[in-house]
Order: C-alpha cells, then sequence, then structure tokens
C-alpha cells in the first residue's frame, strides 16, 4: 500500500511517493525543494530540479555538493514543452526514458521536484494537466520514482490547489483538504475520502487515461452518506464493463 495522507514536513520520503506540495513564491520552493533532493541524493537516487527559473540559491548550493550527472536542474519548458499544455503520452515517455537511463547508470530510481504552477493558469492548461497527473501517479505506483509536485499558492486559487490535491495521495497538511483522493495503487484506481457522484465521475474519466481493464477500488468507509446517485454512478460503470469493489463498514467485495 501507498502512502497517503498528510504530512507535516517534506521528509522521510520514498520510491512511489507522490506529493502535491503547496508553497508561497519561488524562493520557498527551492527552499523546501532542496532537503526532499538531498533525501533522494543519500538514497542513490538521480535528481531532477524542474522551475520556471531555476537559478537559485538553495539549488546552487545543492548543484556545487552534487555533480552534474546526480542533479539536473531544467526549466519548465525544458521538460515539459513551450505551450505549456501537456501531453500525458509523451511526457510518460520522457520520464520512462529518464527512469531507465537512471538505473542503468547504476541509480536505484528518480526523484523530481517540479514547480508546475505555469502549466495549471488556464482552463486548457489545467485539463491537460490533470490528464497527466493521472498517467503520472500510475507511472509512480509502478516504478521507483518519487515525485514532489508543488503549487504557488498566490498564482492559483483555492478551488483549482483543492482539486489539484485529489490526484496526490500525499499533501502537506497546511494545503486545502481535498474531498476525496484518487490514485493508483496495486494495478488499481483507488477512490476514498467522502465519496459522492462528483468523485465517482472523476474516476470515470481518470481511468479513461489508464490501462485497458484497470479495476476500480472504492472506500466508503469515510464517507458520511452513501447516497443513492453514488450507487447509480457506480452501476454505471460496472454496465460499461468495468470491475468495482467496494470497502465499507461491513468490509470489502465485489460490486455487481
Amino acid at each position: 500500500m501507498r502512502n497517503r495522507g498528510s504530512c507535516f514536513e517534506l521528509l522521510r520520503m520514498r520510491p512511489h511517493d507522490h506529493i502535491g506540495w503547496v508553497f508561497t513564491g519561488s524562493c520557498e520552493f527551492a527552499a523546501v525543494a532542496k532537503p526532499f533532493l538531498e533525501e533522494g541524493a543519500q538514497r542513490g537516487e538521480r535528481l531532477m530540479y524542474v522551475a520556471d527559473d531555476p537559478g537559485s540559491t538553495p539549488m546552487a548550493e545543492l548543484a556545487a555538493a552534487l555533480d552534474s550527472d546526480t542533479l539536473q536542474i531544467a526549466r519548465i519548458s525544458e521538460v515539459y514543452g513551450e505551450s505549456g499544455v501537456v501531453d500525458a503520452d509523451t511526457q510518460r515517455a520522457t520520464f520512462a526514458d529518464a527512469l531507465a537511463e537512471a538505473l542503468t547508470k547504476g541509480y536505484t530510481g528518480i526523484r523530481v521536484a517540479a514547480d508546475n504552477t505555469p502549466l495549471v493558469t488556464d482552463p486548457e492548461r489545467l485539463q491537460a494537466w490533470i490528464r497527466w497527473e493521472i498517467v503520472a501517479d500510475r507511472l509512480m505506483s509502478e516504478n521507483p520514482v518519487t515525485g514532489l509536485c508543488a503549487f504557488d499558492r498566490q498564482r492559483i486559487n483555492i478551488d483549482t490547489l483543492r482539486h489539484l490535491a485529489t490526484l496526490h495521495p500525499l499533501a502537506p497538511s497546511d494545503a486545502p483538504a481535498p474531498q476525496f483522493l484518487l490514485f493508483s495503487d496495486e494495478g488499481q484506481l483507488r477512490l476514498e475520502g467522502e465519496v459522492d457522484a462528483f468523485a465517482v465521475s472523476q474516476a470515470a474519466l481518470a481511468l479513461k487515461h489508464l490501462p485497458p481493464k484497470t479495476e476500480l477500488t472504492v472506500d466508503l468507509t469515510a464517507t458520511v452518506v452513501v447516497t443513492k446517485a453514488v450507487m447509480v454512478a457506480l452501476h454505471r460503470l460496472i454496465e460499461k464493463g468495468l470491475s468495482i469493489s467496494v470497502r465499507d463498514a461491513s468490509g470489502e467485495y465485489a460490486l455487481a
């Protein structure tokens, strides 16, 4: 089972961990990313730091302490493209290649710290980014990848931050709390938290970007009231051929 929930600090991050961090200002992001990356260096991971303006003092200090092969520093446009509209399939191939190269060179995996703020600043970019988060989380769940996705609260409204938080198994304790979590684990898509019909609709959208026949596990133990709308939405997915497991107070069972 992957780590999930809230964190007070960005420490003890491990492969498969995927955290959506909220910060204030570019200097704060660099200060947060530095110990996260230093921890990865201690674990023998290859490091990537991605930002709109990556030439920060904390990163310069870290770069001076590590060789250029271990720490790769890049601008957002160099990694995600000039348009800022991320193509999920292209991006998956980019990071899969980066992981394969790192493993070939003897690293234990890759660890990525990225300020993704400019990639969610308008509806088109946001929808493309959400698709990529779904694909990226699956990649992290299956491979030795540790991801820090960071967003500047000064440039992104709270509703968008809360929506983005649903796609990260881990979040800082001071970030807007998501209503539910939607993430990959053990080959399945998991939906948990306060599940309503909207949450089920988001799971349905996510499944379109995951491998065919990906199963959905819905944890209703934290849901105060399981409405008829939720059950109708789940049964509609079953009618489309999807396998769904439900966990509630009585245990876990296949929904039919």
